[in-house]
């Protein structure tokens, strides 16, 4: 992937409140450094600097720990899944963040509403 350019504090800030999904960044040792975006509004503070696992319900937990351990072992690169609830479908992309030597140095977990989604021929339409 191609990154160019430089951003400031700021615009990265107004970037991530801006963004059309949720993302969260857990570290290599699945602890999580970062969220942002309404996917997450059900997650507290607390949880940054504890386990991954611990933002989702305890039902999904060996199904998490599993997807966390293909992913830190090289098996899957992503994970990608629907996920249907009482407050609406998401898509949950997890990613496994490598750096340039393939080292893995964390997750990146996206999610996308999928009941907030514009179906593409009504793109561009005022």
């Amino acid at each position: 992937m191609v990154v160019a350019g430089e951003l400031t504090k700021a615009q990265v800030e107004l970037l991530f409140a801006h963004m059309p999904v949720g993302f969260s960044v857990a570290d290599e040792e699945n602890v999580v450094r970062f969220w942002a975006g309404d996917a997450f509004s059900t997650c507290s503070p607390k949880l940054i600097g504890r386990s991954l696992s611990d933002c989702h319900p305890k039902r999904v937990h060996a199904a998490i720990e599993s997807l966390l351990a293909d992913l830190k072992s090289g098996k899957k690169d992503q994970v990608d899944t629907i996920e249907h609830g009482d407050s609406g479908s998401e898509r949950i992309i997890y990613t496994a963040l490598r750096d340039a030597d393939g080292t893995y140095r964390g997750v990146l977990e996206t999610v996308v509403s999928l009941d907030e989604a514009v179906p593409a021929q009504n793109v561009g339409e005022a």
